[in-house]
């Protein structure tokens, strides 16, 4: 029987999510997402990320496949969706969830800084405003400004100051069922000026 390392293991999966051919990949990066909070015992808001995405699991269990809202079938071998009992103790990789930790931090903090930089700059056409709808409350929808060119992770920090989502309080920002990348903009992820955007609120 094999046996794994956990860099071993967690390289193979990155490489299964970046060598998908069928199906469309907005939804292999929902699934990748899903993964990796059901590894963290986050079952709830993995449902909330499946459900945002249209995403259906028939069986109710990954390991049998998955379809998209138009048929499409995503079927994933057991080693991507649950840890084999044979990995032996190594470095941790969090690579499921396409980024760690400390990389994830540090973008934050360099972005941080960026926008802090060059607050009072932006010229009223570099502004776009966004309205977001939160998943955890009912009410209006907020609206956020920001600059065209700056990320996801920009919009998400400025709606967690908005609403006081503090702690570990995490929001992930999805349009037209796609789960979009923190580290690109969004008009790069297809948005257009005017769109509702959904902000979904994991406690």
């Amino acid at each position: 029987m094999r046996q794994w390392t956990r860099p071993q293991l967690d390289r193979e999966r990155q490489e299964f999510f970046e060598t998908r051919v069928s199906g469309r990949p907005e939804i292999w990066d929902t699934l990748k997402v899903v993964i990796g909070l059901l590894a963290e015992g986050e079952i709830q808001n993995a449902q909330v990320i499946l459900d945002a995405s249209a995403v259906t699991v028939p069986t109710g269990d990954l390991m049998n496949g998955a379809y998209d809202e138009v048929g499409n079938f995503y079927q994933m071998p057991e080693y991507i969706i649950s840890d084999p009992n044979n990995v032996l103790p190594g470095s941790q990789e969090n690579i499921v969830k396409g980024e760690s930790a400390s990389d994830a931090t540090d973008e934050d903090e360099v972005e941080r800084r960026r926008e802090e930089k060059g607050k009072g700059v932006l010229k009223t056409g570099d502004v776009i405003r966004v309205k977001a709808r939160l998943s955890d409350r009912g009410g209006p929808d907020i609206v956020i400004s920001i600059g065209k060119d700056q990320n996801i992770r920009v919009l998400v920090r400025r709606i967690q100051e908005e609403v006081n989502i503090t702690g570990k309080g995490k929001v992930k920002i999805a349009y037209l069922g796609k789960i979009l990348k923190d580290g690109e903009t969004l008009h790069a992820q297809g948005w257009r000026e005017g769109h509702v955007v959904n902000a979904l609120v994991f406690q």
